[in-house]
């Protein structure tokens, strides 16, 4: 559902379901620390002990693993506890013996929600979560018209090297690159 955002702006997503294991931190740090720019992690997830404890749990580990040199901001877009409040989406009772409920608890306490509601991210109209998600992107871009032209440069520069490695593969198995006239 998100994807098609994430695309336009050719930016990645990584989707997961819980808490990210250690290793996709872990690798998605060390992708970003070569490229020596800040990240800016915009999260979508469920508001209950597990989804409170997510953002938690991926802040700290990519701190840890990037050895404090990692420019990290972090945004939460959905579930806010602002939509809790609103009263506007579908809960459900929370799941008191989750581990995480303590803390929860305190949290929902001191944001002023009832710690016994929950609300899944999926309560969120999809259309809504798009344009969030396409307004927190956009946000983060300086020069969005800019922002296009490379984007477009880089689609362009992809596509001729997939054209290029088919010519060399035809090459390879010793067939003539180049179909007919046209393709020249």
């Amino acid at each position: 559902m998100l994807l098609p955002v994430t695309s336009a702006w050719g930016v990645g997503l990584y989707s997961c379901r819980g808490q990210s294991s250690k290793t996709f931190v872990y690798e998605a740090v060390q992708q970003y620390a070569h490229q020596g720019k800040g990240v800016t992690v915009v999260f979508c997830g469920d508001w209950d002990p597990t989804g409170r404890c997510v953002p938690r749990s991926v802040v700290e580990r990519m701190e840890r693993y990037g050895n404090g040199e990692l420019d990290l901001e972090f945004q939460q877009i959905a579930i806010t506890a602002d939509d809790v409040r609103s009263g506007r989406l579908t809960t459900h009772d929370v799941n008191t013996r989750d581990v995480n409920f303590a803390r929860y608890r305190e949290e929902c306490l001191r944001e002023g929600i009832d710690p016994h509601t929950a609300v899944e991210v999926e309560a969120l109209r999809p259309g809504l979560l798009r344009q969030r998600l396409d307004e927190a992107i956009e946000g983060l871009v300086d020069d969005v018209r800019q922002w296009n032209i490379e984007f477009r440069t880089e689609s362009a520069e992809r596509e001729l090297l997939r054209e290029l490695q088919g010519a060399v593969k035809k090459i390879v198995r010793g067939e003539p690159p180049i179909e007919n006239e046209q393709d020249e």
